[in-house]
């Protein structure tokens, strides 16, 4: 079990700490999730949590390349279109977001980082746009490399090329970690898994099991994409199958995530 989000992170270090990995030239993780409501099973900081699990991760495989690496505070404030009907959920405005995102990296900027790169584990279109608009605001203020790592495959639908200077492209997922028959797209199995494997006392597990499966379609995907009808999606806020937790192969997903974003990271250093 974690201690937290804030474990291994700048949060608990001194500023001479943070001193050392700019004079190392380190590559700054910066987490990025939300507060909101995940079902009646989940607690609400699965995203940023997510994250922060992901982030430890990256770290370990980047630095198995030889790179010094350090996680900024997770920043866990943002936008909730799609579940903010629900108690629970802190929807942030978007410029309010990205507003606080982009002073985020201006600090990080003007403490001596040249690489910072952004690990969202929160899917929301306004939520995202708001992440890439701080990035590139950044990016073209201060002349150095901070990069939003985003799903490649997710790019066309925000009118985006893969050469955007502020993304760094990541390639989709090729494996499967889930046995379900209903996708994961908020709440379901693999969600539930991956808290239950590091923050075990922030489920309620007879409640998971108890929780049939609900699938989102192409006749309701917009609804759920656009935000603000998940009420009318799923009366208990989430979509897929939490029941089937346990047969996630959490470690794999983990790993491959990472694999996957450090790969990226890789390619886009200075």
């Amino acid at each position: 079990m974690l201690d937290g989000i804030f474990k291994d992170t700048m949060a608990n270090m001194k500023w001479t700490d943070i001193q050392n990995y700019v004079d190392k030239n380190a590559i700054v993780l910066l987490p990025l999730g939300v507060i909101e409501e995940h079902g009646p099973q989940l607690c609400l900081g699965t995203d940023i949590y997510t994250s922060h699990i992901y982030c430890l991760s990256i770290k370990e495989k980047l630095e198995e390349k030889g790179h010094t690496v350090v996680i900024a505070p997770p920043f866990y404030w943002g936008v909730c279109q799609s579940t903010g009907g629900f108690i629970g959920s802190f929807n942030i405005r978007k410029e309010t977001a990205r507003a606080l995102i982009s002073d985020i990296l201006v600090s990080l900027c003007e403490f001596g980082f040249n690489n910072i790169f952004g690990v969202n584990a929160h899917g929301d279109i306004d939520h995202n746009i708001a992440i890439m608009e701080a990035f590139r605001e950044v990016h073209e203020q201060k002349h150095i490399n901070v990069c939003y790592t985003f799903d490649e495959s997710r790019f066309s639908n925000f009118g985006l090329g893969l050469n955007e200077p502020y993304l760094c492209p990541i390639k989709p997922q090729r494996i499967n970690v889930s046995k379900a028959e209903v996708s994961d797209v908020h709440g379901g199995d693999i969600e539930t898994a991956m808290i239950y494997e590091f923050y075990p006392t922030l489920v309620d597990v007879e409640k998971a099991k108890s929780l049939p499966a609900i699938a989102l379609d192409e006749s309701n995907g917009d609804a759920w994409l656009w935000g603000g009808h998940i009420k009318e999606l799923s009366s208990q806020g989430y979509l897929g199958s939490p029941a089937d937790f346990e047969h996630v192969e959490v470690q794999k997903n983990v790993d491959d995530y990472a694999y996957r974003i450090s790969e990226a990271i890789l390619r886009r250093i200075v």
